[in-house]
Order: C-alpha cells, then sequence, then structure tokens
C-alpha cells in the first residue's frame, strides 16, 4: 500500500490525476476502513496525505504592497478573515506586526504566524488615547525594529482589526520616523490603502507626525 500511495502521490504532484480520480481513490480507502476498522491506523494517515498533495495552493492576498525604505509594506484587516496568513505568505511576507490586545485574539494571530514561518511583532495599541498609554520610548522601539526589518529587505503586514484607525497611525508614524514629509506620507498611506488614510482621521496623523525625524 505504501509504494501504491507513493505512486499516486507522483501522479499527483505532476498533475497526471484528475481530482475525481484521486476522489474515488480516498473513497476506496474510507470503504476499507469502514468494513475493517484495524486498517484505520495503517491507512488512515494516507487519507491526510493525500488531501494534503490535492489541497489548492494559496493565492495572493491582492493587498498593495509599497516600497519603504529598501523593504515592502503592506497594511490591512486581521489576518484569519478577509486576509488569510496563506496568503501573506505566498505574497512573500516575513513579519506581521499585530496591533490587537489579547482580548481581540492578538495571541492566536502570532501563533499562526509563526507555524506560517513568518516573524510576529505584537504591539497591543488603543487609537483613542495613544498619548496617555504609550511613552515615546517604546513606540520610538517599534519604530526602530520596523525600520530595521525593512532595511534588511523584509516585507512587513501591519494590522489591527479593520485596519484603519490603529494601523494607520502606526503606519504614518512609521513613515514619519523614516524620514518623510507629511505629503509623501500621506500619499504612501493612501497607496497602501486609500480607505485607511481617508478615515485614520487628522487628529491620529498629527500623533504621528510627533515621530518625524526631520524638521520641515
Amino acid at each position: 500500500m505504501q509504494d501504491e500511495i507513493a505512486h499516486l502521490l507522483f501522479l499527483i504532484q505532476t498533475g497526471q490525476k484528475s481530482k475525481a480520480e484521486v476522489v474515488a481513490v480516498l473513497n476506496d480507502i474510507r470503504e476499507d476502513i469502514k468494513n475493517d476498522p484495524s486498517k484505520g491506523k495503517e491507512l488512515g494517515p494516507y487519507i491526510r496525505l493525500i488531501n494534503d498533495a490535492i489541497k489548492p495552493e494559496p493565492s495572493s492576498t491582492g493587498i498593495n504592497w509599497v516600497l519603504v525604505d529598501g523593504g515592502f509594506l503592506a497594511i490591512g484587516h486581521k489576518p484569519g478573515g478577509k486576509i488569510s496568513l496563506d496568503g501573506l505568505k505566498h505574497d512573500g511576507a516575513t513579519a506581521i506586526i499585530t496591533l490587537l490586545h489579547e482580548n481581540e485574539g492578538a495571541v492566536q494571530i502570532g501563533t499562526k504566524t509563526k507555524q506560517a514561518g513568518m516573524e510576529w511583532l505584537w504591539f497591543p495599541f488603543s487609537a483613542s488615547k495613544p498619548n496617555e498609554q504609550y511613552d515615546t520610548t517604546n513606540v520610538l522601539k517599534l519604530f526602530n525594529q520596523l525600520q530595521l526589518l525593512l532595511k534588511g529587505g523584509g516585507k512587513i503586514y501591519i494590522h489591527c482589526s479593520a485596519g484603519i484607525h490603529r494601523t494607520g497611525m502606526i503606519t504614518y508614524g512609521l513613515l514619519r520616523y523614516i524620514g518623510y514629509d507629511k505629503n509623501v506620507a500621506l500619499q504612501m498611506l493612501t497607496n497602501l490603502r486609500g480607505v485607511t488614510a481617508n478615515q485614520v482621521g487628522a487628529d491620529r496623523l498629527l500623533w504621528g507626525d510627533k515621530y518625524a525625524t526631520k524638521k520641515e
């Protein structure tokens, strides 16, 4: 049986077996197990191997990746819904930056991100009263870390829940920290995601301006 399955997997991987033919084989294996449950331990793993072989390749997320300081940046919804981690991995993402709190599922996203082979940075953030919750040192530490990743050619995906307020603040602040002036930083935010640039709000952009490293 092992040799037969190995041959079948080869045929699947080289496109020599249709999905209907593969499903027929899976049904035969399941029928064998049903008729003789003692075969479950031997045949069960083959079902998983065959299912993995016919699993469709993840497709691109379709999000905008913008060149920033030697690397690429993208922003949007939290992964798992409209944006899949498999899709981000397919896009070549190397790091995911989560701005959610623990009760918003941040830890679960981190676990899945690491399992997918991408780096995970967690910065729980609130868009309502950031000046009361985060000292400049911690924000600068985050921005410095992100800039180093970009300079190393990384592809970073920044997200909160809907990818608007928190994501817009941190992304705009990062762009100002890297050295872009107000107009360029806002245009880059627009290129990254128009809805974020339009809805982030002037007060949140003003917060980001505090981290500008170049005088205007």
